[in-house]
């Protein structure tokens, strides 16, 4: 046979490289051949996904504007609040005295509100640390319970079963009273949740359950008045203060509205479910 000629060898070789070629690799399969290219993320892998806390102050404030109104509602039915434990600490103290006279088991709906707060700031805390307190799933989930929550007790509220009304409150002492404990434990828990996102996120100056520190650390901030544009957490703290007391003002009039205090709970629910669905679409970490 005759040798086969240089060009033939060269033939051969280039059709063994291009059928090579041809046939895709894995990481081609992927995508992964372009430089700086990034597989496609799965469902699962975004759900596991730790959120980034840049802008997420703004929820935070937000935060804020959704405690005015509840605890606005709250006020004006049942003489306590859902989430400023402070002013029920105060209430179950004068308990001891029997004081306020005319309202002689306001110190239990206090007293509800404040082992209901602890108790959910425990279990979103601990929720928290075992899932990734800043993972998408832990966030929605966080907020969805609170919507539902808040829904629950409005939905209670809105069935007549519930004493919902400050002449209502006044005139009962006992019996029927005791009803309101229902919403109360449950508008409190859910509470717990709102400063634990905000703790989890790293915005402690926005606590949106209460402003006594937060007046003095804006007073005593040095650069209050010397810095208007760059002093960032002042800023934020101004906002949580001026939202906190817009969500109250609604909730007052919305409580003096024909929807009465359940327009503030729905809105309340509304702004919570709306918070927890962002967090499926907000900007990953890093």
């Amino acid at each position: 046979m005759a040798p086969t000629p240089a060009a033939d060898i060269e033939a051969n070789s280039a059709l063994k490289t291009t059928a090579t070629a041809a046939v895709p690799t894995n990481e081609e399969k992927e995508g992964d051949t372009l430089p700086g290219r990034k597989p496609p993320r799965s469902i699962s892998s975004r759900w596991q996904e730790s959120v980034s806390p840049r802008h997420a102050d703004l929820i935070c404030i937000l935060l804020c504007f959704i405690t005015g109104l509840c605890d606005s509602a709250a006020y004006n039915a049942w003489s306590c609040f859902l989430a400023m434990q402070t002013g029920n600490t105060i209430f179950l103290g004068l308990g001891a005295s029997s004081q306020p006279t005319g309202k002689p088991w306001g110190w239990l709906k206090s007293l509800i509100s404040i082992v209901f707060f602890f108790i959910g700031s425990l279990l979103f805390s601990s929720a928290g640390r075992q899932f990734g307190p800043r993972r998408r799933k832990t966030l929605f989930t966080s907020f969805l319970l609170q919507a539902v929550l808040v829904v629950i007790a409005v939905a209670l509220i809105e069935a007549d079963l519930i004493p919902h009304t400050e002449d209502e409150s006044r005139t009962l002492t006992g019996g029927r009273l005791f009803l309101e404990l229902i919403p109360i434990a449950l508008l409190a828990f859910q509470s717990a949740g709102s400063i634990t996102s905000a703790r989890t996120l790293g915005y402690n100056e926005i606590p949106t359950v209460v402003l006594t520190s937060v007046y003095f650390d804006v007073a005593s901030d040095p650069k209050l008045v010397r810095e208007v544009a760059g002093n960032v957490k002042r800023n934020r703290r101004v906002g949580g203060v001026v939202f906190l007391l817009l969500g109250a003002i609604a909730g007052g009039w919305m409580s003096r509205s024909s929807g009465g205090m359940e327009s503030a709970l729905w809105l309340s629910a509304g702004l919570k479910g709306v918070i927890g669905v962002g967090w499926l679409a907000w900007v990953a970490e890093g």
